[in-house]
This record gives C-alpha cells, sequence and structure tokens, in this order.
C-alpha cells in the first residue's frame, strides 16, 4: 500500500485532536510558497505543470514529514508570462507576510523583470526552468537556479562526449541570436582546450538546410552538434544526412524529447543528447518519493520535477533554520549548505548556480532514447 494511501485512511483523525479536557489544541502556522508563473494563456501549460510539481511537494511534506508548529501553503500568481504583471504580482506577494520565498518565472526575460523586485522584498527566488545565464549573471544573491546554466551545458558536454574520443573536426551548429548561443559557446570553449579542431557555423533562422548543410559537409567534420531547437536545425541535420554525411551527432537538451524520435531517431541514430533532468527512476533516494509524486500527477515531467524540487529546497531551507520570515529563510540559503532535493544533490555558489553543475546524456535511436551516462558520476544515480 502506498504512504498516501495509508494516510489518507489516518490522516482525518489529526485534525481531530484536542489537548485535555477538550480544549483544542495549538493553531499551526501557515508558511507559504508563492509560484509566480503563467497559468494562463499560450505558456499555461508550462506554468501548470511546475505549479503541479509544487503542490505535491507541499501535500507530501504536510502528510508525512509534519511540524508541531506549521504547515506549508501554496498561492499562485498567474504572471500570464508578461514583464509587467509578474513584477506586479511580486508586490502583492510582498504584502502577504505568510508568503516567505517564491518560484518563478517561466521564461528569462520575465525573470529578469523581477529580479529587482524579488530582491527588494527580501525574497528567495527559487528558478525551475531557465537556463539563460544571465539569470544568475546580474549581481543579485536571492536567486537559486536549479537546472545547469546553458554555457555549464555546453563545457560538460564537449568534456564528456569529446573527451572519449581522439582529435577531430568538430563542427558546432547555432542559428543566430536564438537558445543554444551560450551552449556553442560553452562547448567550443572546452573542445578548443581539449585540442579539438572545431568551428562553429552560425546561420539564419530561416536559412536553406541544403546551403547550411554543404558549408558544415565543407570543414569535413567527425562530429556535429547541435547547439538550438530541433525547428531551428532539425532540418539541416536532414539534409547533412542524405548528403551523405555519417559522422556522429550530438544535441542540447531543447532535443530532448519523446517528439524527436520518429523524425530523428533513424537520421542521428546513436546521437546523444543533454539534459539536466536527471533519469529519476534510477534514483534509489527518489523511489517513495516518486510513488506519491506520480499518484497525484500522473505523468512526472521535467517541469513538474524542478516544481517539486524548487519547493524541497524552501521548504528544507526553512526547517532547517526554523525560519519564520524571508528574511530568514534568505539568509539561510545564503550561508550554504548542501540540500537533496528530488532532481539533484545541490550546493549553490554565491551566484545562485549548483556548485557542481550535471548533464544527463540519453542516446537516441529509432526506438526512443535510452539513458546512458551522466556528465559527473556520482551516487545519486545508479
Amino acid at each position: 500500500m502506498l504512504r498516501s494511501a495509508f494516510l489518507a485512511k489516518t490522516g482525518g483523525a489529526l485534525v481531530a485532536i484536542t489537548a485535555p479536557g477538550g480544549v483544542p489544541g495549538t493553531f499551526l502556522t501557515q508558511y507559504t510558497i508563492g509560484i509566480n508563473v503563467p497559468l494562463s494563456g499560450p505558456l499555461a501549460g508550462y506554468g501548470n505543470e511546475i505549479l503541479k510539481g509544487a503542490r505535491a511537494c507541499v501535500d507530501e511534506t504536510n502528510r508525512f514529514t509534519p511540524s508541531p508548529n506549521r504547515f506549508w501553503g501554496i498561492r499562485t500568481f498567474d504572471d500570464q508570462n508578461s514583464t509587467s504583471v509578474g513584477m506586479s504580482n511580486v508586490f502583492v506577494a510582498a504584502s502577504d507576510p505568510s508568503v516567505i520565498g517564491m518560484i518563478g518565472n517561466l521564461t528569462a526575460d520575465v525573470t529578469l523583470a523581477c529580479l529587482p523586485q524579488y530582491a527588494n522584498a527580501s525574497f528567495a527566488i527559487v528558478v525551475p526552468t531557465i537556463s539563460d545565464d544571465a539569470i544568475t549573471s546580474r549581481g543579485f544573491h536571492n536567486v537559486y537556479r536549479l537546472p545547469t546554466k546553458n554555457s555549464s551545458e555546453g563545457q560538460l558536454f564537449a568534456r564528456t562526449v569529446l573527451g572519449k574520443r581522439s582529435s577531430m573536426n568538430v563542427v558546432a551548429l547555432v542559428a543566430r541570436g536564438t537558445y543554444g548561443t551560450e551552449i556553442a559557446q560553452g562547448f567550443v570553449s572546452q573542445a578548443k582546450s581539449d585540442k579539438h579542431n572545431v568551428k562553429t557555423v552560425t546561420v539564419e533562422t530561416n536559412a536553406d538546410p541544403h546551403n547550411t548543410a554543404v558549408v558544415v559537409m565543407n570543414h569535413q567534420p567527425g562530429y556535429v552538434f547541435l547547439a538550438g531547437k530541433p525547428a531551428e536545425l532539425g532540418d539541416a541535420a536532414k539534409a547533412l544526412h542524405a548528403q551523405g554525411y555519417r559522422g556522429a551527432f550530438g544535441a542540447c537538451d531543447a532535443f530532448f524529447s519523446n517528439d524527436i524520435v520518429g523524425p530523428f531517431g533513424d537520421v542521428m541514430n546513436g546521437a546523444l543528447i543533454a539534459t539536466p533532468a536527471p533519469p529519476l527512476e534510477r534514483v534509489p533516494s527518489d523511489v517513495t518519493l516518486l510513488q506519491d509524486f506520480h499518484s497525484q500527477v500522473g505523468e512526472i515531467t521535467a517541469f513538474s520535477a524542478f516544481g517539486y524540487a524548487a519547493a524541497q529546497l524552501l521548504i528544507q531551507a526553512s526547517l532547517r533554520s526554523n525560519a519564520t520570515s524571508r528574511f530568514m529563510l534568505l539568509q539561510q540559503l545564503q550561508q550554504g549548505g548542501s540540500y537533496n532535493l528530488l532532481v539533484g544533490q545541490y550546493q549553490f555558489n554565491f551566484s545562485g548556480d549548483a556548485m557542481l553543475p550535471n548533464i544527463y546524456f540519453y542516446e537516441l535511436s529509432a526506438k526512443g532514447l535510452a539513458y546512458k551516462e551522466s556528465a559527473v558520476p556520482n551516487g545519486f544515480v545508479v
């Protein structure tokens, strides 16, 4: 029987407990986590996945590791993926003394606009999904980012994958001015330091894939790294295959989706795809949590998993120091320490990134994506 099923039968008695003589017991104090993400509009699906994860964590904490003097709640703020609305939401959250930490936002531009407001209100802000380097490079020391930043992803990819290969011609393919630029820069920098002959091929987002493939083939590559989205670079990969390229492919986390298996499983057979999300089914410490988590949300996505971990971080930091205010919670996080979360073991540097960033590799074939290894081996994943 799941713990959730067991507690469903016994938990009702908890709220009926009174002190001797029929005097009601002490009221618990609510500590609230604010969620500032789009809950309506085109990106609502992603925001609601983050919310599902955070709610599941709060529910898990209240039921299975209750505190004698507090319980946890969620307050939602629909930022509509708008900078003005997101900033306004921070002011509203700051007027609620029970809100002691925040999770958000979904996109980089909204988050960057809100960072000064979070800092002014002494909110610790946990960023669950954004990998843009800028999030932790603006000098705010109240930001805690869970996914590995872009430049580190590129470096880790090159060090892990190319480190196992002899010197060769390598091409990093990236679309101009879009997601992937920082990943490509990190990849190229690391590849060069490892003595590979690496070139960056930058194309326009509407470039003809045949022409792009010709340019890449002129470099006689033995490895092609796709630093961008399938919609921008996928056709170029198909064109490369059509022009006779049979070397290896690699791709950044934008390609990590089951949706790429059909279009690219044969063309990029054997390609390694990176993602900051660990294979949760291979994490021994997550077994019990996953059972309850899955029973509440159904399919666990990367967004819901990182939403869960974001709430975990705030709850663990609060309980560790018995923090009763947003300032005390932020102070605890700024003091450092290690946190065991659903998606990894974290210590944060002064900027708010993981001190030991990591990514995980999946091999692509026509049958699907199969987990291979992590960039930094550890005891978290088996």
